[in-house]
């Protein structure tokens, strides 16, 4: 990847003005955590051509396919109370599917980090914290995605799908980045500006491919199903199941189909 093109084609203030990239990395994560230690600034971005072992949700690994794939880590300095913690990922979909509207392919959200197209997935997003307190200090917003893999090079167990896959086109994955740091920027300054995640909450909704839809919840090794509400203020997932609405703040969410 080529640091100069995401530069050309930012718009932000903070994010993005120093990038780190690498040839190959272990986690794009980890790096970002070794910056901080470094002493790098808010805005950092961390980006790779090939990265070995990447993480997901719940200890999972994630696949890249080198040169095709794009996976960046994002490091921002919040410093806003730990309850809107739920909310990195959140916004962070939003800015993708933002992003990807404009590039023209229609980007839903499933909850809590992944992005869909047509019911397949095309990346997912990792948030890690550190928190002093009860205030989020530093935040490392991770994320993969599928640009431009053609069908046989990614597992069929997956259910995923790519950009080049769904526009039978390639693109940039250097554009792509811009265009998303082009939006997590406002959407964060507005949180962070504001404390106030409802405006969020409505974006995030508005992209859900599964509200008010039968969902089958899995979390503890335990399974339920019932209708996906919404999130609540804390951005956690509400679920009616027998006529009484639970509150998920992690687990795997599947969508039943009709």
């Amino acid at each position: 990847m080529f640091i100069n093109l995401i530069q050309t084609n930012l718009t932000t203030t903070v994010l993005g003005k120093n990038i780190e990239h690498y040839s190959w990395t272990e986690s794009t994560n980890e790096d970002a955590w070794k910056l901080i230690d470094d002493g790098t600034v808010e805005g950092t971005i961390v980006i790779t051509d090939k990265q070995t072992d990447g993480k997901g949700r719940a200890g999972r690994s994630w696949i890249s396919v080198q040169g095709k794939s794009l996976t960046a880590s994002l490091i921002i300095k919040p410093g806003i109370d730990s309850r809107l913690a739920g909310f990195f990922p959140l916004l962070t979909g939003v800015a993708i599917v933002k992003a990807f509207a404009e590039l023209g392919l229609d980007v839903k959200l499933k909850w809590p980090n992944d992005i869909m197209v047509n019911n397949k997935k095309l990346g997912g997003i990792l948030c890690e914290s550190r928190v002093q307190g009860k205030v989020h200090e530093w935040v490392v917003i991770g994320m993969g995605l599928n640009i431009n893999e053609k069908e046989n090079e990614l597992p069929d167990e997956l259910r995923a799908t790519s950009f080049f896959m769904e526009k039978s086109s390639s693109i940039q994955r250097e554009l792509v980045l811009a265009k998303i740091m082009n939006h997590i920027e406002p959407l964060y300054v507005e949180l962070n500006k504001n404390k106030d995640p409802s405006q969020l909450m409505a974006l995030w909704t508005e992209y859900c491919n599964h509200v008010n839809k039968t969902v089958k919840f899995e979390v503890e090794n335990k399974s339920l199903s019932g209708k996906f509400m919404g999130l609540n203020t804390d951005g956690a997932a509400i679920v009616k199941t027998n006529g009484n609405e639970k509150i998920f703040s992690s687990g795997d969410m599947h969508l039943i189909q009709s």
